[in-house]
This record gives structure tokens, C-alpha cells and sequence, in this order.
């Protein structure tokens, strides 16, 4: 009779444990087979990639996850088996604490920005401790850790840094914030011979105020290392600043950059081991616009965080079934470096008006124009036209005018949307550019054209078909096709399936200005993603 009580007591436990215990599961498989390519060099390629994510809400507002993964080998990134993530956290009213993996954003990234992108293998999460405390007007936020960074290009860029730093933020009222920021970092650089120490200290200080129909916000952000193995010292600073007017059926935008956290000679600038350059986990705002259509997504321009002045406007408008977007921005270097033939070295030479972009060539500018418009014709059929002018210049100090590459880009992309019926949807991408490049010297004006046909079936089955060419008959690829058929099916809410077959062309994929060159591709892919 004593052993069946005691029965029943824990299961009467386990059942009041188990009714607040919250499981959530979340499982990415991607597997590809097939041959990447570069001109006429061909290699047999397979990757398996597996993501499963666990989290457990438990009684008192505790939460303990982890990641395990499996990349052997992944599409795009280092190798890796095992546990990736893990971490307990704890909320309760006004404080956060979590201690294991996390990510974090302070201000505007100015200072930090930890964030992961597995399509460009990109990670800056942290390892460590997290502390986060709201109380009436006051937000305070404490971070320490160890970041391990490793570039998915420049393989032997193998970086671990110890932070450690905090977050305040004041609102002094409804419509008036300030704010600031500190991080402290320490970490061993790989050079080309051993390493250097460095440690750093970044300081911000940010105002943010709003009203009904208006925002403002503002950024200063001071950077200081000490190279300990060179024995050097550098300092430089960013500035990022936005205001927005919102009104009924209208809005504007007017965002400005002013990155000078490494301005250095054209020797030392596309060394990526020098300790004086912006670290991995700063990533400020672009201040240009990222685009969805896939011939405006691939770049033509890189930001560099630690030399370009820029702005960047947008307008809409909205007229009954109509709206009109309206996109400008512009960026450029500050200052020139001379070249001294006779010292073998540079020589810089200021621009009185280095606050702003030059539109100069010895400044490498980039700007570009882009106009949509979007109309609903009726409940069944959606229309979307664009078209963009895109110009780049990239000036080279040691030869001068003569060898500047130059880039224009009009991107013409079209979009139409219908209902055929209550089962079945269809979507039509065209997208057409013209472009003229003067580094390819023996046809510097070609075409791109991208074309994609999609049907859907329920919301659950879908069929597409994407397809590209290219007039340029010099491109890396070494073709001016390709063609690519998809089928996917939403199982249910949470899991869903997908495979694909055909040649993809691959180029330039940009994540908030982190940039990775992705290779051409020929093969089946499939993916599964399931939700629990």
C-alpha cells in the first residue's frame, strides 16, 4: 500500500512539473549533390548539413537549449560535429540572465553586432555570460565572453576574442532617449609569421527621440586598440545618423555614414590580418538598400566599414491601389593617397569635405537610383515594375585614371502575381540588366536576363522553375545558361520539403555588407525543414 502511495505521489508530481514544462524542436537538413564549377575546372561536390535546435521552458522562468550540428562538410564554411550551441537563461519580471551561446545587438551595431548567417558562414555569437536588467526608465545590459571567429574565405583567419563590456539606455521621457556603450576586447591577430596581441576599447554614445510622424537617432562610436606585439597604436571613430517623417500615405527617409575606423594606404588596405582594421563583430548599418530581386542582390559594390562616407534617401507614396518607392544612395573613400614613386610608399591628401561623398573617381564612388512601383489590380492580381541605375568606380592610386574599374548597372526587374483559382497561384519574376564593365576589356557591354515561373498548389505543393543567361560570353563560369527546377511541399505548418535539380549560377551574396562569393553549382539539392 506504501509503495503505491509513493506511485502516486510522483506521478501526481511529475504530471504538475510536466503541464509547465514547454519543448520546442526545430530541425534543418540540407543535402547537395554535384559538381561546383569555375570556367572549365570541374570538382565533384557533396555536402550534408544538419541543424537541430532544442529548447525546454521549465518551472521559474528557466529556459535551457542547444544546437547540435552536423556539417560534414558544409556547402559553404569549416567542418563541424557535435554540440554548436548551448545555453541555460533565466527572466523574471524586469532581469534577463543567460550564460552559454547568445547573440547580441547594441545601439546599431556600432560597437556590437553578434550575429550568425549559415548561407554565407558567417558567426560572431558569443560564448559566455549575458545580464540584462529594465527597471521603470532605465535598461542596462552587461556581456563577457569569447568570440571564436573563422573566416569562411581567408581559411588560416582563425581569431578568438575575449570581450567583455555593457549596455546603458535612458529614456528621459516618451518621444527623448540617450544611450551608450562599452566594449572591451583582447585577442591574438594571425600574421604572416606568428601573431599579433591586441586589445581594444569602444566606446559609443547614441540620442534617439520620435514624435507621431517623426524619428531621429544618432550614433558616436570611438575606436582605440594597442597592437602589443608591434607595439602600435590606432584610433579612428564611425558615425551613423537617421531621420524619418511618416505621414498618411506618405514617408521619407534621410540615413548618413561616416566610417573612419581604419583609413589606410592602398598597401595595407586589402590586408586582412592588419590589427588596426574594424573587428568582426562591429557591423554598423549599409546605408543602402538590400534588395530581394535576384540581379539587384548581387552586388556591385562592398561597404568598407573602415574607409566610406555615404547617404541614402527613400520616399513612398501611396495613391489608393498604387504605391511608389523611391531609393537614392551614394558612397564614397575620404581622402586620396598619392602615390610617391621615388619612397615607394603614400602620401595622403585630405579632402576639405570628406564629411560627404565625392562623386570623383579618385574616390571610388558608388551610387545608385532605384524606382518601384507596385499596383493591386484586384484581389486576385498583384503587378510590380522596377528599375535601377547602378554606377561604380574603383580607383587604383599606384597607376591612376587610366586603370579605374568601372561598373554601370540598369536593372529593369518585373514581378506579376494571380490567382487562378481558389487552388492554385501563380507568380511570374523577370528581371533584365544591362551592364558595362570596363575590366572586361574584350566585350564590355553584355545583358543578364533572370526569368522564374511559379505555381502554387493549396499553399501546399509548389512547382518553379528559374532560368538565367547572360549575353557575356567571358564569364567566370565559363557558360551563358543555366536552369534550375524546384519542387517543394508544406507537409504541414511546421515541416516542410524541397528539391531542386540544374545548374545554378552562383556570384556575389551580400548579409548587412558581410560578403561571400558563392561558387556555380550543378546538382540536386534537397532540404527538410521540421518544426516541433
Amino acid at each position: 500500500m506504501k509503495r503505491i502511495l509513493i506511485v502516486l505521489i510522483l506521478v501526481a508530481a511529475w504530471s504538475n512539473i510536466y503541464s509547465q514544462v514547454n519543448p520546442s524542436v526545430s530541425n534543418y537538413l540540407r543535402y547537395g549533390i554535384g559538381d561546383q564549377e569555375i570556367g572549365e575546372l570541374t570538382k565533384d561536390f557533396e555536402y550534408t548539413e544538419n541543424v537541430l535546435d532544442f529548447r525546454l521552458g521549465l518551472p521559474q522562468s528557466i529556459t535551457i537549449g542547444f544546437r547540435l550540428q552536423y556539417d560534414q562538410p558544409p556547402e559553404v564554411g569549416p567542418k563541424f560535429k557535435g554540440i554548436k550551441r548551448r545555453f541555460i537563461e533565466y527572466r523574471k519580471d524586469g532581469f534577463y540572465l543567460r550564460g552559454g551561446d547568445l547573440s547580441e545587438v547594441y545601439g546599431k551595431g556600432m560597437v556590437l553586432n553578434l550575429f550568425e548567417n549559415r548561407g554565407i558562414a558567417f558567426d560572431t555569437w558569443l560564448d559566455g555570460i549575458k545580464i540584462n536588467y529594465k527597471y521603470k526608465n532605465f535598461d542596462a545590459s552587461l556581456i563577457a565572453g569569447t568570440i571564436d571567429y573563422r573566416d569562411s574565405i581567408d581559411i588560416a583567419r582563425h581569431e578568438i576574442y575575449k570581450l567583455s563590456g555593457g549596455n546603458l539606455n535612458y529614456e528621459i521621457n516618451t518621444n527623448l532617449s540617450v544611450g551608450g556603450s562599452f566594449i572591451r576586447a583582447e585577442a591574438d591577430i594571425p600574421q604572416f609569421i606568428d601573431e599579433s596581441n591586441l586589445i581594444s576599447e569602444t566606446p559609443e554614445i547614441y540620442l534617439s527621440a520620435n514624435t507621431e510622424n517623426f524619428e531621429f537617432f544618432v550614433n558616436y562610436t570611438h575606436s582605440w586598440k594597442k597592437d602589443r606585439t608591434l607595439r602600435e597604436t590606432y584610433s579612428g571613430y564611425g558615425i551613423y545618423s537617421s531621420g524619418s517623417y511618416f505621414s498618411e500615405g506618405f514617408g521619407f527617409t534621410l540615413e548618413y555614414k561616416n566610417y573612419r575606423f581604419d583609413i589606410t594606404d592602398p598597401f595595407r588596405r586589402f590586408d586582412n590580418s592588419r590589427t588596426s582594421k574594424i573587428f568582426p563583430f562591429q557591423n554598423p548599418p549599409i546605408v543602402m538598400k538590400e534588395h530581394s530581386s535576384t540581379l539587384l542582390s548581387r552586388p556591385i559594390h562592398e561597404i568598407d566599414f573602415n574607409d566610406e562616407v555615404g547617404l541614402q534617401a527613400e520616399f513612398y507614396y501611396l495613391f489608393n491601389d498604387l504605391t511608389f518607392t523611391l531609393n537614392a544612395s551614394v558612397a564614397s573613400r575620404h581622402d586620396l593617397f598619392v602615390y610617391n614613386s621615388s619612397g615607394f610608399n603614400f602620401e595622403i591628401e585630405e579632402r576639405s569635405s570628406n564629411f560627404l561623398p565625392s562623386l570623383d573617381e579618385e574616390y571610388s564612388p558608388y551610387y545608385e537610383i532605384f524606382l518601384e512601383g507596385e499596383y493591386e489590380y484586384d484581389f486576385s492580381t498583384k503587378f510590380k515594375l522596377g528599375a535601377a541605375y547602378r554606377n561604380k568606380q574603383l580607383y587604383t592610386e599606384i597607376v591612376g585614371s587610366v586603370a579605374t574599374h568601372e561598373i554601370t548597372s540598369v536593372v529593369i526587374p518585373a514581378v506579376i502575381k494571380h490567382k487562378l483559382s481558389d487552388i492554385v497561384s501563380t507568380e511570374l519574376k523577370y528581371q533584365l540588366e544591362f551592364v558595362n564593365d570596363s575590366y572586361n576589356a574584350s566585350q564590355e557591354d553584355f545583358n543578364n536576363q533572370f526569368l522564374a515561373l511559379l505555381f502554387s498548389f493549396k499553399q501546399k505543393l509548389s512547382l518553379a522553375v528559374r532560368t538565367e543567361f547572360t549575353s557575356n560570353d567571358y564569364d567566370v563560369s565559363g557558360r551563358t545558361s543555366w536552369i534550375v527546377g524546384e519542387v517543394g511541399y508544406r507537409i504541414s505548418s511546421g515541416n516542410t520539403v524541397q528539391i531542386s535539380y540544374g545548374r545554378e549560377r552562383g556570384g556575389l551574396v551580400c548579409t548587412n555588407g558581410v560578403c561571400r562569393y558563392m561558387l556555380p553549382f550543378k546538382g540536386f539539392r534537397f532540404s527538410l525543414q521540421t518544426i516541433i
